[in-house]
């Protein structure tokens, strides 16, 4: 028996080289396919190492101890993958106490000890502040939160000192803009700058202009900060003449990589990178999925309770779910930015490839392009639209007849996943249509945790009066491009919230 086993280990060991040949006469194939097809060589990327692995996360809105869970287990990712450094863009703390700041700076001291990762490699810590830092403790729905749970105001970061705060508790300098380098890649931040007008990223702009020259024009720098430069991905400010003047700095740098968060857009929305002048992303949170484009009969609305809208918002915040990130890893040739998820660990959408160095011919997140390139959804040959009414409440609690719309979900086109939905009721006689847009109830979520079927209501007094109309029903993706509409056979609308003619009114009584 103990022949046999060594004649096999020695057979293993003989044929150990014709399958390595064969391995990598496999990968060069494949390689040589994938460079004429335009991808970067799969050979080639199997022997490169990074140049710089970062992790990147915004938002953590920590109040309590417990609420850290979802950054220290981020943080244990990041670890794995052998990052050199983490961002985070900012809103450490949810109410700007001092505790909160302790409960990150916790996390990451059990993840990274010292500032060390796996096998003692260091990691840089890459810490912006953000609105919540410095104002969140007297946001009225914050506070009330934050006395419930027995914290208090004075505990304030801003009260105590924000620059003698920061630097007891994370043990690192603080200054409205720092310059930082990892692996020969310059970091700059810019503090928040908000109501107190403490000096922040206003500043950032003269720092540019002051010091962008000793910047190395050949590689990438990154520019990180909490609100996004102007009219750049979505959810950036455009008409905050700080952010302009920001944007109008940046551009001056085609190498610059401006990571920003506060916006809370899924980083499944595809507006969250932006290429001009230079290149912007937004960081989704590591709290809470949001959109604030207006108009969402089930996104966000007013904190007062006086809603007249009847269809339920999506509870992202109020479930704090979906924490997501990226890890950007530069290469010689390229950036690679993956999108994750970390309920699941998993890529929620496709890598995006930034080729370097960038060039005004070489912008592939260019918003044009971009935009031509994103499937547009389709609903499948045999869905049918569905419209029924019912009696319910409105969010401000008063009594309401909705419509509902039910219809499968558009999955027709493969990888075409719909961001939003669009209802109009069309009058026939071409007067302006009512439209009414849902956000998909998997819009922050995984590919595979979308409902199979869409239900929609809203408000039947906003319908088409006293005339013949249609309900369409349109999928979009994140850019607005609808693809083909359901169609509803056509009805007739009945004058609603006014008195008809010819009725008499109620009699008063005496």
């Amino acid at each position: 028996m103990k022949s046999i086993h060594v004649k096999k280990v020695c057979q293993a060991q003989k044929d150990r080289p014709l399958k390595e040949m064969q391995r990598r006469d496999f990968l060069r194939s494949v390689s040589a396919v994938a460079t004429t097809l335009g991808f970067p060589s799969l050979w080639g990327r199997e022997r490169e190492r990074p140049l710089l692995t970062l992790g990147v996360v915004s938002d953590t809105h920590i109040g309590p101890r417990e609420a850290a869970a979802n950054f220290e287990q981020t943080l244990r990712f990041f670890r794995d993958r052998k990052v050199d450094a983490v961002m985070n863009c900012g809103d450490l703390a949810d109410w700007g106490l001092r505790s909160g700041f302790r409960y990150v700076a916790e996390a990451w001291n059990k993840v990274f000890p010292g500032g060390k990762g796996a096998e003692g490699r260091p990691v840089r810590k890459l810490f912006c502040t953000g609105n919540h830092d410095y104002e969140g403790w007297w946001y009225p729905d914050m506070a009330a939160e934050m006395h419930a749970l027995g914290y208090s105001e004075d505990d304030a970061a801003v009260k105590l000192g924000m620059k003698d705060c920061w630097e007891e508790v994370f043990q690192e300098e603080f200054a409205p803009i720092r310059r930082r380098t990892v692996n020969g890649f310059d970091f700059i931040s810019a503090e928040w700058y908000g109501r107190d007008m403490a000096p922040g990223h206003n500043l950032a702009p003269d720092w540019l202009r002051e010091h962008g020259g000793e910047l190395d024009p050949s590689k990438p720098f990154f520019f990180f900060l909490h609100a996004p430069p102007a009219e750049t991905t979505t959810g950036s400010f455009s008409n905050n003449p700080v952010q302009r003047q920001i944007t109008q700095a940046l551009s001056a740098f085609p190498n610059a990589i401006s990571i920003s968060g506060h916006a809370h857009r899924t980083i499944n929305d595809e507006r969250t990178i932006w290429q001009g002048a230079f290149t912007a992303v937004s960081v989704p949170s590591l709290s809470h999925a949001g959109v604030r484009d207006g108009g969402y009969e089930n996104g966000g609305d007013v904190r007062d309770g006086t809603s007249s809208r009847a269809m339920p918002i999506i509870p992202a915040r109020l479930r704090r779910e979906r924490p997501q990130g990226l890890v950007v890893t530069v290469f010689r040739d390229r950036m690679e930015l993956e999108r994750y998820d970390f309920v699941k660990f998993v890529h929620t959408a496709p890598t995006w490839h930034l080729p370097l160095p960038v060039t005004a011919s070489n912008r592939p997140y260019e918003p044009k392009a971009h935009a031509a390139r994103i499937p547009v959804p389709e609903f499948s040959s045999d869905a049918a639209l569905s419209l029924r009414t019912r009696n319910t409440e409105t969010r401000g609690g008063n009594w309401e007849i909705v419509m509902i719309a039910e219809f499968p979900a558009a999955t027709a086109v493969r990888n075409a996943r719909a961001f939003d939905y669009e209802l109009r009721a069309v009058p026939i006689d071409g007067a302006k249509p009512m439209v009414k847009r849902f956000l998909s109830p998997a819009f922050h979520k995984l590919k595979e945790e979308e409902p199979s079927r869409m239900k929609f209501w809203f408000n039947v007094l906003d319908l088409p009066q006293d005339v013949e109309y249609r309900i369409e029903a349109y999928p979009r993706n994140c850019f607005g491009v609808c693809g083909k509409p359901l169609v509803s056979a056509l009805r007739r609308g009945k004058p609603g919230g006014k008195r008809s003619k010819g009725i008499p009114p109620p009699v008063k009584s005496a």
